[in-house]
């Protein structure tokens, strides 16, 4: 579950600015197991709610600004809400941040909330479930596309040469993650620098569609949510999503 989940489960009285801050920001460095594939250097769209520009004229206002970024790619599990309804969440984070008193009752609304909160997310997934499922089933129809029993579907752009790496060796990639709809949440091209992993410590689809490359080769991997972030997601990915990765095989060390 996420760690807005669980704010919203804790009583009331004990939701405090600094432990939702200290929830948020001690996750923004994701491990390779659990997260993004890399620090996140992405932003979130779903903090555009209401479209409020500052000026960011002096070095503190875009750190701030830099800082609520990263905080934005945390609270990727606020999507599955409204605009307006993002306007009333920010409304609550500013209040209770800046020490102003609460405009509802918390032993009252919090319990609605976790329910409101639970209802959004359930309903995203499932449109998240129903599009992931049409986009799988374009991409295994791709020419020269092979969807192994797993359900990943694999596109070779260019062949590589040698052994290709086993489920227990070290790689080095160059890669792209997007999500169905183009959105860019991780890229080792925009970092400008290749990232080295053990194969065992990724995701399933990783694990699986790395194993089917020779180095020196190119891929499309197009994978299903179950053998990437599942139902619950991550970050900027929503539960029940379908990755798409390109990557570029660099080396087996």
């Amino acid at each position: 579950s996420s760690d807005l989940s669980a704010i919203l489960r804790t009583s009331p009285h004990a939701v405090r600015c600094d432990s939702m801050l200290a929830a948020v920001v001690s996750s923004v460095g994701f491990a390779l197991s659990r997260g993004s594939l890399l620090t996140p250097t992405r932003s979130s769209r779903a903090f555009s709610a209401s479209r409020v520009r500052l000026a960011l004229d002096g070095e503190v206002e875009k750190s701030l600004y830099a800082l609520g970024q990263k905080i934005g790619v945390q609270l990727g599990d606020l999507k599955c809400f409204s605009p307006k309804e993002i306007d009333s969440v920010f409304a609550g984070m500013k209040d209770n941040i800046v020490g102003a008193p609460s405009q509802v009752d918390l032993a009252e609304y919090a319990p609605k909330a976790a329910t409101l909160f639970t209802t959004k997310q359930a309903e995203a997934a499932a449109k998240m479930e129903s599009k992931g499922l049409a986009f799988l089933d374009d991409a295994r129809l791709e020419e020269g596309a092979v969807q192994t029993d797993s359900g990943l579907v694999y596109l070779e752009v260019n062949a590589g040469e040698g052994d290709s790496p086993t489920g227990e060796d070290k790689v080095k990639v160059h890669y792209e993650g997007r999500l169905i709809d183009g959105t860019v949440f991780d890229s080792s091209y925009k970092r400008g620098a290749p990232l080295e992993f053990p194969l065992n410590g990724v995701i399933k689809g990783w694990t699986e569609g790395l194993q089917l490359m020779k180095p020196g080769g190119k891929a499309k991997l197009t994978i299903p949510s179950d053998l990437a972030y599942g139902d619950a997601g991550t970050g900027p990915i929503p539960g029940k999503a379908v990755l798409v990765f390109d990557v570029e095989l660099l080396a087996v060390l």
